[in-house]
């Protein structure tokens, strides 16, 4: 069961970092693993052996999230993209409690609320920082954007380089939650390039090469902005824990913005959506194996 669980969140994982404006970091704060996961991509080399059964089966649901059900979420973002990303709020509106326990009640449950200067600044200062996200996602440019194809072309040293300073981009911002490391990709113009790339790994044809030329320093940049940017973030969790879950919560819960798909586009589909959505977070935190909380 435990590790059937870390499949799943991989899965949920990868699915939310393909789709600009869901946060991978945001899914791992919910799924409950999000410390575990900075803990081993910050200390990589002595923390492998240790947690290889996590790292296995984590990877393995995130390649299932990325190539196999990205397409599947592919055609529900483009024959409903509202519902889609009103499932998407449900899981983050599900992680509420669990987020403001860590920011305002740290002693656990029956303890006192804490509200002071730090854990509030911290929050607000959060939520302050995905204002300008919610803004750029919401114009006709990055909506027309986030639809659109692109052929992979052009490769050549300049650009692998290029590749490469955009995965130290993109991992450093999936990391944290909130921050859709795909919707940043949209905003730098790469992220239709990204997309048929990995469109053009299967089946093999003459493209192939090209899309491996582009991933694979794609990959190797994501690497190495993973391993310093979590080693920043374990470090503030060690240090303030309780102002860093605040942050993170004013992250997370501006990064509704980010995915509403607006008041008129909400129908009854999109409310049943989003009540899935909170029903199969709260389903996945009983399943969660103790160390995952």
């Amino acid at each position: 069961m435990q590790l059937l669980y870390f499949v799943l969140a991989g899965v949920v994982f990868g699915l939310a970092n393909v789709i600009p404006g869901v946060s991978g970091g945001t899914m791992a704060v919910v799924f409950g693993i999000y410390e575990r996961l900075l803990s081993v991509l910050s200390d990589p080399l002595h923390n492998i052996k240790k947690e290889w059964k996590f790292l296995v089966t984590f990877a393995i649901g995130l390649a299932i999230g990325i190539l196999a059900f990205g397409k599947l979420m592919n055609w529900a973002l483009v024959n409903y993209p509202a519902q889609s990303a009103m499932f998407f709020i449900g899981v983050i509106l599900g992680s509420i409690p669990m987020l403001f326990k860590s920011s305002f009640l740290p002693g656990g449950k029956g303890t006192k609320l804490v509200i002071n200067p730090a854990n509030v600044i911290a929050f607000i200062a959060g939520f302050a920082i995905m204002i300008p996200m919610i803004v750029a996602g919401n114009t006709d440019e990055a909506k027309e954007a986030a639809k659109a194809t692109a052929t992979v072309a052009n490769v050549n040293i300049g650009n692998i380089l290029l590749m490469l300073l955009y995965g130290v981009i993109a991992s450093s911002t999936m990391i944290i939650p909130g921050i859709s490391g795909s919707f940043v990709m949209l905003l730098l113009g790469v992220y239709g390039t990204l997309i048929a790339s990995v469109a053009n790994l299967f089946p093999f044809t003459a493209a192939t090469l090209d899309a491996v030329l582009v991933l694979l320093p794609f990959g190797i940049g994501v690497v190495i902005g993973l391993v310093y940017c979590s080693k920043l973030i374990k470090f503030l969790l060690a240090k303030f824990p309780v102002p860093t879950y605040a942050a993170i919560f004013g992250f997370v819960l501006g990064s509704i913005g980010c995915v509403f798909p607006g008041f008129g586009k909400i129908d009854l589909v999109g409310v049943i959506a989003a009540i899935a959505g909170i029903l199969v977070l709260w389903g996945c935190e009983r399943l969660a194996p103790g160390e995952a909380k």
